[in-house]
């Protein structure tokens, strides 16, 4: 019974892997992604692997920290973990992942 329920359950693995953190259709886009720091396990916080799931939707942290009105250097330290974004950002963040997985396309 337990190998059953453990089988019922993969689909649902909440664990965040650097492989999970990542949105499946920005893997192929590697320049958003190297542009896109992930913060260490440590620090991956539900703001830092938000922000960085934005990033990778507008294709990097110049486009995102535009879009955001941020700079570039507030915007890698929340991406870091180092600190937790305003919580303005944090909102426009999940939006902007909102609307991509709603099938909205690029946040605008």
């Amino acid at each position: 019974m337990a190998e059953r329920r453990q089988h019922v359950f993969a689909d649902r693995d909440l664990s965040m892997s650097r492989e999970r953190r990542t949105i499946p259709l920005m893997r192929e886009r590697s320049a958003a992604a190297k542009d896109c720091p992930l913060a260490p396990p440590a620090h991956a916080s539900v703001y830092a692997r938000t922000l960085h799931r934005a990033c990778l939707v507008l294709g990097g942290v110049e486009q995102l920290a535009k879009h955001l009105e941020v700079t570039d250097a507030d915007l890698r330290r929340w991406l870091g973990g180092e600190e937790q974004p305003p919580e303005r950002v944090f909102l426009a963040a999940v939006e902007i992942v909102l609307l991509h997985a709603g099938g909205q396309g690029r946040a605008n």
